[in-house]
C-alpha cells in the first residue's frame, strides 16, 4: 500500500463514513486506476467494493472541481446507468486535494462489435433525464460548436507558444481550426432551429464503459455538460474515438443499427444532426 493508500485508510476510520458504511479497520485499500486529473483506488469492506477517487486537477478550470462531478453523479443516478456517489469532501484539511467516494461497479470495456445497443440504450437513458433538473449543478452550452472552439483555443495555447512543433504540424493543426471556426456559426445556427439539450458526459471512449453480466454502465463524469446530444453520440462515434484504444472503424452499417436504437429510445431523429456536426468534431478532436 502506498503513501495515498495509508492515508485514505487512515482517513476513513477518522471520519464520519467509517460508520455510515461499516468500515472498519480491517478494510483494505489498493490502488486502482490513475488518469492526469485523478487518481483511484479500491476500498474493500467484506462484499462491500468501492471506488475513493481523488482529484488532482479540472479539465473545466474549476476551482470546487470534486464537488461538480459529485454533484452531476448524484442527479444522474435516477438514470440506473452511472454510478452511486456517497460523500466528497472538498474541504482540503485532510487531503489537499479534493475526495470522493462512489460505488465500484464490476465489468468490463465496450466492444464495438458486440455492445453498441448496449450504449445506445445508456445513452437513452442519460439523454431521456430532463436538463433543466440539472441546470444549476452544470455548465451549459447554448452554442455547442464556439463552445469547442474556446476548449480548442485552450489546449492549443500552450502549442502555438511552443517551438517543439514543426512549422508543418502547427499549419496542419491551424488548419483544422479554422475550418471549423469559419462553419461554427452556421452549424450553431442549424441547431438553434430546433434545439435539444441533454446531459452530456463528454468522454465517451470504449474505456468509460462498464460492460456486466446483467448491468452496463457509463463512467467517469469529470466534465459532464447540458448541451446537444450529438456531442456524445458524434464523439462515440467517430473513428478518432473508436481507433484510440481499439483497432476499430465502424461501418454504416453498425452505425444505422446504433441510430435506430438511440432513435427509437429517444422518440426523434439524430443521424441528420450527427451529419451537420461531426465534420467539425473529427477535426476537433485531433486539437483538443
Amino acid at each position: 500500500m502506498d503513501a495515498y493508500g495509508l492515508k485514505i485508510k487512515d482517513y476513513l476510520m477518522h471520519a464520519l463514513v467509517a460508520k455510515a458504511y461499516n468500515l472498519s479497520g480491517d478494510c483494505h485499500v489498493s490502488f486502482l486506476a490513475q488518469g492526469e486529473y485523478n487518481k483511484n483506488y479500491m476500498v474493500t469492506e467484506g462484499d462491500s467494493k468501492y471506488v475513493f477517487r481523488i482529484n488532482m486537477g479540472s479539465q473545466l478550470n474549476l476551482k470546487n472541481q470534486i464537488e461538480y462531478e459529485f454533484n452531476a453523479i448524484k442527479k444522474l443516478e435516477k438514470s440506473g446507468v452511472t454510478p452511486t456517489a456517497y460523500f466528497c469532501d472538498d474541504s482540503r484539511t485532510y487531503f489537499e486535494e479534493g475526495i470522493l467516494m462512489m460505488n465500484y461497479l464490476s465489468g468490463r470495456p465496450l466492444n464495438y462489435e458486440t455492445d453498441l445497443e448496449v450504449a445506445a440504450k445508456i445513452f437513452g437513458s442519460i439523454h431521456k433525464l430532463d436538463s433543466s433538473d440539472f441546470r444549476d449543478t452544470l455548465i451549459v452550452e447554448e452554442a455547442l460548436c464556439k463552445a469547442r472552439l474556446t476548449e480548442a483555443d485552450h489546449w492549443l495555447s500552450s502549442f502555438r507558444a511552443s517551438s517543439a512543433p514543426s512549422v508543418a504540424s502547427k499549419r496542419i493543426m491551424e488548419a483544422f481550426y479554422s475550418y471549423c471556426a469559419r462553419n461554427a456559426e452556421a452549424v450553431d445556427a442549424y441547431f438553434r432551429e430546433d434545439p435539444w439539450q441533454v446531459v452530456n458526459n463528454t468522454e465517451v471512449n470504449s474505456h468509460n464503459f462498464i460492460i456486466g453480466e446483467k448491468e452496463s454502465f457509463l463512467i467517469d463524469w469529470e466534465k459532464p455538460v447540458i448541451s446537444e446530444p450529438v456531442q456524445d453520440i458524434t464523439q462515440f462515434l467517430a473513428p478518432t474515438t473508436t481507433l484510440w484504444k481499439t483497432d476499430t472503424r465502424l461501418t454504416d452499417k453498425e452505425t444505422d443499427a446504433f441510430f435506430s436504437t438511440y432513435e427509437k429510445i429517444m422518440g426523434r431523429p439524430i443521424k441528420e444532426r450527427v451529419k451537420a456536426y461531426e465534420p467539425n468534431v473529427i477535426k476537433l478532436i485531433y486539437i483538443i
